[in-house]
Protein backbone atom coordinates (compact mmCIF):
# COMPACT_ATOMS: atom_id res chain seq x y z
CA UNK A 1 0.00 0.00 0.00
CA UNK A 2 1.67 3.53 -1.04
CA UNK A 3 0.14 6.81 0.52
CA UNK A 4 1.89 10.00 -0.58
CA UNK A 5 5.94 9.42 0.46
CA UNK A 6 4.68 6.59 2.97
CA UNK A 7 4.95 2.67 1.70
CA UNK A 8 3.89 -0.58 3.97
CA UNK A 9 6.34 -3.34 3.18
CA UNK A 10 5.31 -6.96 3.46
CA UNK A 11 8.59 -6.84 6.22
CA UNK A 12 6.71 -4.04 7.77
CA UNK A 13 3.72 -5.91 8.20
CA UNK A 14 5.43 -8.94 9.84
CA UNK A 15 7.90 -6.81 11.90
CA UNK A 16 5.10 -5.69 13.58
CA UNK A 17 4.17 -6.11 17.53
CA UNK A 18 1.05 -7.73 18.41
CA UNK A 19 -0.34 -8.14 22.06
CA UNK A 20 -2.93 -10.79 23.06
CA UNK A 21 -5.35 -10.26 25.72
CA UNK A 22 -7.77 -13.09 25.97
CA UNK A 23 -7.92 -15.16 29.48
CA UNK A 24 -8.86 -18.48 27.64
CA UNK A 25 -5.73 -20.20 27.16
CA UNK A 26 -7.06 -22.50 24.62
CA UNK A 27 -7.73 -19.29 22.56
CA UNK A 28 -4.39 -17.64 23.09
CA UNK A 29 -2.54 -20.47 22.14
CA UNK A 30 -4.90 -20.88 18.88
CA UNK A 31 -3.80 -17.17 17.89
CA UNK A 32 -0.13 -17.81 18.38
CA UNK A 33 0.28 -20.48 16.26
CA UNK A 34 -2.08 -18.31 13.61
CA UNK A 35 0.55 -15.87 14.18
CA UNK A 36 3.56 -17.92 13.91
CA UNK A 37 2.30 -19.46 10.53
CA UNK A 38 1.44 -16.30 8.92
CA UNK A 39 4.82 -15.06 9.49
CA UNK A 40 4.88 -13.18 12.66
CA UNK A 41 7.42 -13.40 15.49
CA UNK A 42 6.75 -10.25 17.67
CA UNK A 43 3.83 -10.84 19.69
CA UNK A 44 3.60 -11.69 23.08
CA UNK A 45 0.30 -12.71 25.17
CA UNK A 46 -1.62 -12.14 28.93
CA UNK A 47 -4.59 -14.30 30.44
CA UNK A 48 -4.82 -11.60 32.96
CA UNK A 49 -6.52 -8.90 32.21
CA UNK A 50 -5.44 -6.67 34.99
CA UNK A 51 -1.80 -6.98 33.45
CA UNK A 52 -3.11 -5.78 30.15
CA UNK A 53 -2.33 -1.62 30.52
CA UNK A 54 1.08 -2.60 32.41
CA UNK A 55 1.67 -4.56 29.34
CA UNK A 56 0.63 -2.74 27.08
CA UNK A 57 2.84 0.66 27.99
CA UNK A 58 6.09 -1.66 28.59
CA UNK A 59 5.62 -3.56 25.16
CA UNK A 60 3.69 -1.08 22.77
CA UNK A 61 2.44 -2.82 20.46
CA UNK A 62 1.27 -1.87 17.57
CA UNK A 63 -1.81 -4.23 17.51
CA UNK A 64 -4.16 -5.68 20.52
CA UNK A 65 -6.53 -8.72 19.91
CA UNK A 66 -8.75 -8.19 22.85
CA UNK A 67 -11.32 -10.40 24.52
CA UNK A 68 -14.47 -8.61 25.17
CA UNK A 69 -15.87 -11.31 27.87
CA UNK A 70 -13.72 -11.41 30.63
CA UNK A 71 -13.55 -11.30 34.61
CA UNK A 72 -12.42 -8.79 36.58
CA UNK A 73 -11.95 -6.21 33.93
CA UNK A 74 -13.52 -6.45 30.98
CA UNK A 75 -12.40 -5.73 27.29
CA UNK A 76 -14.26 -2.18 27.49
CA UNK A 77 -12.37 -0.68 30.39
CA UNK A 78 -9.47 -1.68 29.10
CA UNK A 79 -10.13 0.20 25.40
CA UNK A 80 -11.39 3.40 27.99
CA UNK A 81 -7.86 3.44 29.76
CA UNK A 82 -5.96 2.58 26.24
CA UNK A 83 -7.52 5.61 24.97
CA UNK A 84 -6.29 8.08 27.97
CA UNK A 85 -3.25 6.73 26.95
CA UNK A 86 -3.06 6.93 23.06
CA UNK A 87 -4.84 10.56 23.69
CA UNK A 88 -5.74 11.26 20.16
CA UNK A 89 -3.34 8.63 18.66
CA UNK A 90 -4.31 5.72 16.48
CA UNK A 91 -5.95 3.05 19.09
CA UNK A 92 -4.86 -0.80 17.60
CA UNK A 93 -7.24 -2.77 18.98
CA UNK A 94 -9.02 -5.57 17.08
CA UNK A 95 -12.15 -7.10 18.97
CA UNK A 96 -12.33 -10.73 19.76
CA UNK A 97 -15.79 -11.44 20.68
CA UNK A 98 -18.52 -13.89 20.92
CA UNK A 99 -21.20 -11.83 21.55
CA UNK A 100 -22.64 -11.33 17.84
CA UNK A 101 -25.37 -8.71 18.39
CA UNK A 102 -25.60 -5.17 17.13
CA UNK A 103 -25.47 -3.31 20.04
CA UNK A 104 -21.91 -5.00 21.24
CA UNK A 105 -20.00 -4.87 18.18
CA UNK A 106 -21.30 -0.79 17.79
CA UNK A 107 -20.22 -0.10 21.23
CA UNK A 108 -16.62 -1.47 20.29
CA UNK A 109 -16.11 0.64 17.00
CA UNK A 110 -17.57 3.84 19.17
CA UNK A 111 -15.39 3.20 21.98
CA UNK A 112 -12.26 3.20 19.43
CA UNK A 113 -12.08 -0.45 18.22
CA UNK A 114 -10.92 -0.24 14.67
CA UNK A 115 -12.40 -3.53 14.15
CA UNK A 116 -14.14 -6.66 15.36
CA UNK A 117 -14.18 -10.65 14.69
CA UNK A 118 -16.75 -13.34 15.73
CA UNK A 119 -15.60 -16.00 17.93
CA UNK A 120 -15.21 -18.43 16.34
CA UNK A 121 -13.14 -16.93 14.15
CA UNK A 122 -12.14 -17.56 10.87
CA UNK A 123 -8.59 -18.04 10.57
CA UNK A 124 -8.15 -16.22 6.79
CA UNK A 125 -10.66 -13.61 7.86
CA UNK A 126 -8.93 -12.68 11.26
CA UNK A 127 -5.63 -12.78 9.19
CA UNK A 128 -6.82 -10.20 6.90
CA UNK A 129 -8.36 -7.97 9.55
CA UNK A 130 -5.07 -8.13 11.29
CA UNK A 131 -3.11 -7.23 7.97
CA UNK A 132 -5.27 -4.29 6.99
CA UNK A 133 -5.38 -2.75 10.69
CA UNK A 134 -1.47 -3.18 10.60
CA UNK A 135 -1.02 -1.09 7.54
CA UNK A 136 -3.38 1.40 8.64
CA UNK A 137 -1.16 1.70 11.53
CA UNK A 138 2.01 1.79 10.12
CA UNK A 139 0.95 4.66 7.61
CA UNK A 140 -0.67 6.77 10.54
CA UNK A 141 2.54 6.47 12.22
CA UNK A 142 4.25 7.50 9.28
CA UNK A 143 1.92 10.83 8.69
CA UNK A 144 2.29 11.34 12.50
CA UNK A 145 6.29 11.79 12.02
CA UNK A 146 5.87 13.61 9.22
CA UNK A 147 3.72 16.00 10.41
CA UNK A 148 6.01 16.45 13.37
CA UNK A 149 9.20 17.01 10.93
CA UNK A 150 7.37 19.68 9.19
CA UNK A 151 5.91 21.08 12.30
CA UNK A 152 10.13 21.48 13.41
CA UNK A 153 10.46 23.07 10.03
CA UNK A 154 7.17 25.35 10.36
CA UNK A 155 9.03 26.42 13.74
CA UNK A 156 12.80 26.50 12.68
CA UNK A 157 11.10 28.53 9.34
CA UNK A 158 9.26 30.96 11.82
CA UNK A 159 12.67 31.55 13.94
CA UNK A 160 14.15 32.35 11.36
CA UNK A 161 11.60 34.55 9.61
CA UNK A 162 11.32 36.75 13.73
CA UNK A 163 15.24 36.61 13.83
CA UNK A 164 15.84 38.44 10.07
CA UNK A 165 12.85 40.78 10.79
CA UNK A 166 14.42 41.75 14.27
CA UNK A 167 17.88 42.03 11.68
CA UNK A 168 16.15 44.22 9.22
CA UNK A 169 14.69 46.41 12.02
CA UNK A 170 18.69 46.72 13.81
CA UNK A 171 19.98 47.80 10.07
CA UNK A 172 17.31 50.18 9.27
CA UNK A 173 17.93 51.77 12.55
CA UNK A 174 21.56 51.68 11.69
CA UNK A 175 21.12 53.36 8.70
CA UNK A 176 18.67 56.17 10.34
CA UNK A 177 22.08 56.23 12.42
CA UNK A 178 24.46 56.36 9.64
CA UNK A 179 22.24 59.30 7.76
CA UNK A 180 22.40 61.37 10.85
CA UNK A 181 25.80 60.76 11.39
CA UNK A 182 26.98 62.39 7.81
CA UNK A 183 24.31 65.17 8.00
CA UNK A 184 25.85 66.04 11.14
CA UNK A 185 29.56 65.81 9.75
CA UNK A 186 28.73 67.89 6.89
CA UNK A 187 27.41 70.43 9.56
CA UNK A 188 30.20 70.54 11.59
CA UNK A 189 32.77 70.70 8.16
CA UNK A 190 31.45 74.05 6.93
CA UNK A 191 31.70 76.48 10.68
CA UNK A 192 34.87 74.27 10.67
CA UNK A 193 36.57 75.18 7.41
CA UNK A 194 35.75 78.54 8.31
CA UNK A 195 37.36 79.17 11.96
CA UNK A 196 40.57 77.76 10.10
CA UNK A 197 40.43 80.23 7.69
CA UNK A 198 40.43 83.39 9.84
CA UNK A 199 42.91 81.29 12.24
CA UNK A 200 45.22 80.94 9.21
CA UNK A 201 44.76 85.15 8.48
CA UNK A 202 45.78 85.38 11.87
CA UNK A 203 49.03 83.66 11.79
CA UNK A 204 49.55 85.32 8.52
CA UNK A 205 48.67 89.01 9.41
CA UNK A 206 49.47 89.61 12.55
CA UNK A 207 52.78 89.24 14.46
CA UNK A 208 52.36 86.34 17.58
CA UNK A 209 55.01 85.98 20.45
CA UNK A 210 56.08 82.23 20.28
CA UNK A 211 53.75 80.73 22.67
CA UNK A 212 50.71 82.30 20.83
CA UNK A 213 52.07 81.45 17.37
CA UNK A 214 52.40 77.98 18.95
CA UNK A 215 48.55 77.32 19.98
CA UNK A 216 47.75 79.19 16.85
CA UNK A 217 49.34 76.76 14.82
CA UNK A 218 47.65 73.79 17.14
CA UNK A 219 44.44 75.56 16.72
CA UNK A 220 44.76 75.64 13.09
CA UNK A 221 46.00 71.11 13.19
CA UNK A 222 43.28 70.12 15.32
CA UNK A 223 40.78 72.05 13.12
CA UNK A 224 42.38 70.02 10.23
CA UNK A 225 41.94 66.74 12.07
CA UNK A 226 38.62 67.27 13.20
CA UNK A 227 37.57 68.21 9.13
CA UNK A 228 39.87 64.95 8.65
CA UNK A 229 37.81 63.37 10.52
CA UNK A 230 33.96 64.51 10.06
CA UNK A 231 34.97 64.01 5.95
CA UNK A 232 35.96 60.34 6.97
CA UNK A 233 32.61 59.89 8.64
CA UNK A 234 30.69 61.62 5.97
CA UNK A 235 32.45 59.39 3.69
CA UNK A 236 31.86 55.98 5.25
CA UNK A 237 27.96 56.53 5.60
CA UNK A 238 26.98 57.57 3.12
CA UNK A 239 24.88 55.77 0.63
CA UNK A 240 26.11 52.67 -0.70
CA UNK A 241 26.80 52.69 -4.83
CA UNK A 242 26.48 48.91 -4.79
CA UNK A 243 30.11 49.47 -7.56
CA UNK A 244 33.35 48.04 -6.91
CA UNK A 245 36.30 49.51 -7.16
CA UNK A 246 39.77 48.55 -6.63
CA UNK A 247 40.92 49.31 -3.16
CA UNK A 248 44.21 49.96 -1.16
CA UNK A 249 43.92 48.15 1.91
CA UNK A 250 46.36 50.03 3.86
CA UNK A 251 44.10 52.92 2.90
CA UNK A 252 41.04 51.20 4.42
CA UNK A 253 42.25 50.13 7.72
CA UNK A 254 43.97 53.45 7.68
CA UNK A 255 40.64 55.60 7.56
CA UNK A 256 38.78 53.15 9.74
CA UNK A 257 41.54 53.55 12.16
CA UNK A 258 40.66 57.40 12.63
CA UNK A 259 37.75 56.66 13.16
CA UNK A 260 37.85 54.82 16.30
CA UNK A 261 41.17 56.57 17.49
CA UNK A 262 39.38 58.37 20.46
CA UNK A 263 38.71 54.60 21.64
CA UNK A 264 42.01 53.67 21.84
CA UNK A 265 43.37 56.57 22.81
CA UNK A 266 41.45 56.15 25.83
CA UNK A 267 42.46 52.51 26.62
CA UNK A 268 45.84 53.60 26.17
CA UNK A 269 45.75 50.85 23.64
CA UNK A 270 48.86 50.13 21.03
CA UNK A 271 48.36 50.00 17.49
CA UNK A 272 51.45 48.43 15.47
CA UNK A 273 51.23 48.15 11.76
CA UNK A 274 53.00 45.61 9.79
CA UNK A 275 51.89 46.56 5.71
CA UNK A 276 53.56 44.32 3.14
CA UNK A 277 55.78 46.68 1.14
CA UNK A 278 54.12 46.20 -2.17
CA UNK A 279 50.20 45.61 -1.48
CA UNK A 280 48.12 44.64 -4.50
CA UNK A 281 44.53 46.18 -4.94
CA UNK A 282 41.48 44.47 -3.71
CA UNK A 283 38.19 44.61 -5.72
CA UNK A 284 35.22 46.04 -3.68
CA UNK A 285 32.38 47.90 -2.73
CA UNK A 286 34.48 50.33 -0.82
CA UNK A 287 32.00 51.55 1.70
CA UNK A 288 30.86 47.60 2.63
CA UNK A 289 35.13 46.68 2.78
CA UNK A 290 35.39 49.54 5.53
CA UNK A 291 32.38 48.20 7.51
CA UNK A 292 34.33 44.76 7.62
CA UNK A 293 37.94 47.01 8.95
CA UNK A 294 35.64 48.69 11.28
CA UNK A 295 33.84 46.20 12.57
CA UNK A 296 37.13 44.17 13.87
CA UNK A 297 38.68 46.94 15.19
CA UNK A 298 35.96 47.48 17.28
CA UNK A 299 35.85 44.14 18.15
CA UNK A 300 39.93 44.06 19.35
CA UNK A 301 39.18 47.44 21.11
CA UNK A 302 35.99 46.16 22.86
CA UNK A 303 38.34 42.76 23.52
CA UNK A 304 40.67 44.38 25.33
CA UNK A 305 39.29 45.22 28.97
CA UNK A 306 42.70 46.66 30.60
CA UNK A 307 44.81 49.16 29.32
CA UNK A 308 48.22 49.02 27.52
CA UNK A 309 47.18 46.58 25.39
CA UNK A 310 47.69 45.68 21.53
CA UNK A 311 46.77 45.37 18.38
CA UNK A 312 48.51 44.16 15.21
CA UNK A 313 47.07 44.74 11.56
CA UNK A 314 49.84 43.02 9.66
CA UNK A 315 49.28 42.81 5.76
CA UNK A 316 50.61 40.27 2.85
CA UNK A 317 50.24 39.00 -0.68
CA UNK A 318 50.71 36.00 -2.49
CA UNK A 319 50.07 37.54 -5.71
CA UNK A 320 46.80 36.25 -6.18
CA UNK A 321 45.38 37.21 -2.62
CA UNK A 322 45.75 40.05 0.15
CA UNK A 323 45.64 38.58 3.97
CA UNK A 324 45.36 41.06 6.64
CA UNK A 325 45.44 39.91 9.78
CA UNK A 326 43.69 41.84 12.52
CA UNK A 327 45.39 40.15 16.23
CA UNK A 328 44.42 41.71 19.74
CA UNK A 329 45.83 40.85 23.22
CA UNK A 330 42.46 40.88 24.68
CA UNK A 331 40.56 38.39 26.54
CA UNK A 332 40.28 35.52 24.04
CA UNK A 333 37.07 33.57 22.42
CA UNK A 334 36.36 30.13 24.11
CA UNK A 335 36.77 27.43 21.33
CA UNK A 336 33.30 26.25 21.66
CA UNK A 337 32.11 29.71 20.66
CA UNK A 338 34.17 30.07 18.06
CA UNK A 339 31.87 28.18 15.35
CA UNK A 340 28.96 30.04 16.40
CA UNK A 341 30.32 33.57 15.94
CA UNK A 342 29.32 33.87 12.76
CA UNK A 343 25.82 33.75 13.31
CA UNK A 344 23.43 36.51 13.49
CA UNK A 345 22.63 38.01 16.97
CA UNK A 346 25.12 36.16 18.80
CA UNK A 347 27.53 37.69 20.94
CA UNK A 348 29.68 37.37 24.28
CA UNK A 349 29.36 41.29 24.57
CA UNK A 350 26.54 42.76 27.26
CA UNK A 351 23.39 44.26 25.59
CA UNK A 352 24.63 47.48 25.93
CA UNK A 353 27.75 46.58 24.02
CA UNK A 354 26.62 44.35 21.41
CA UNK A 355 24.05 43.58 19.05
CA UNK A 356 25.49 40.21 17.37
CA UNK A 357 25.32 41.27 13.95
CA UNK A 358 28.53 42.68 13.44
CA UNK A 359 30.75 39.50 12.79
CA UNK A 360 27.48 37.95 10.83
CA UNK A 361 27.47 41.22 8.80
CA UNK A 362 31.21 41.38 7.99
CA UNK A 363 31.00 37.54 7.05
CA UNK A 364 28.27 38.52 4.54
CA UNK A 365 30.28 41.19 2.98
CA UNK A 366 33.37 39.52 2.91
CA UNK A 367 31.57 36.00 1.40
CA UNK A 368 30.36 38.09 -1.22
CA UNK A 369 33.52 40.06 -2.02
CA UNK A 370 34.62 35.97 -2.41
CA UNK A 371 36.95 36.19 0.34
CA UNK A 372 37.12 34.42 3.55
CA UNK A 373 37.29 35.55 7.18
CA UNK A 374 38.93 33.30 9.95
CA UNK A 375 38.75 33.63 13.87
CA UNK A 376 42.06 31.99 15.95
CA UNK A 377 41.84 32.83 19.61
CA UNK A 378 43.26 31.85 23.09
CA UNK A 379 41.24 32.75 26.35
CA UNK A 380 43.02 35.06 28.08
CA UNK A 381 45.66 35.82 25.79
CA UNK A 382 43.50 37.23 22.76
CA UNK A 383 41.79 36.84 19.04
CA UNK A 384 42.90 37.25 15.63
CA UNK A 385 40.93 37.37 12.41
CA UNK A 386 42.21 36.93 9.31
CA UNK A 387 41.04 37.86 6.12
CA UNK A 388 41.71 37.28 2.74
CA UNK A 389 40.33 39.12 -1.00
CA UNK A 390 41.04 38.26 -4.45
CA UNK A 391 43.60 40.75 -5.48
CA UNK A 392 42.08 43.19 -8.31
CA UNK A 393 43.71 43.45 -11.94
CA UNK A 394 43.67 46.95 -11.56
CA UNK A 395 44.87 49.44 -9.26
CA UNK A 396 47.86 51.35 -8.20
CA UNK A 397 50.08 49.29 -5.74
CA UNK A 398 49.74 50.09 -2.14
CA UNK A 399 53.09 51.07 -0.27
CA UNK A 400 54.16 50.03 2.94
CA UNK A 401 53.82 51.88 6.43
CA UNK A 402 55.26 50.26 9.47
CA UNK A 403 54.60 52.55 12.26
CA UNK A 404 53.42 52.20 15.54
CA UNK A 405 49.79 53.69 15.99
Amino acid sequence: MKMGAGVVTAEDIMASKILIVDDELTNVQLLEKVLQHEGYANFQSITDPRKAIPKYQSFQPDLVLLDLNMPEIDGFEIMEQLKEIEKESYLPVLVLTAQADLNTRLRALRMGARDYVNKPFDISEICSRIRNILEVRRLHNQIRKQNEILEEKVRERTAAMIAYHQQLMHVEKLSAVGKLAASIAHEINNPLLGVRNILEQIQDGTQLNEDLKSLADLAVRETTRVMDLATRLKQFYRPSTGKSVPLDMHQVFDDMMALAMKNFQSKKIKIVKKYADELPPVLGVEDQVKQVALNLLQNAEEAIHQENGTIHINTATDGKHVTVEIEDTGCGIEKEAIPKIFEPFYTTKSEVKGTGLGLSVSYGIVQKHGGTIECDSTPGQGTRFTLKFPVSQNGPVAGKNEKPG
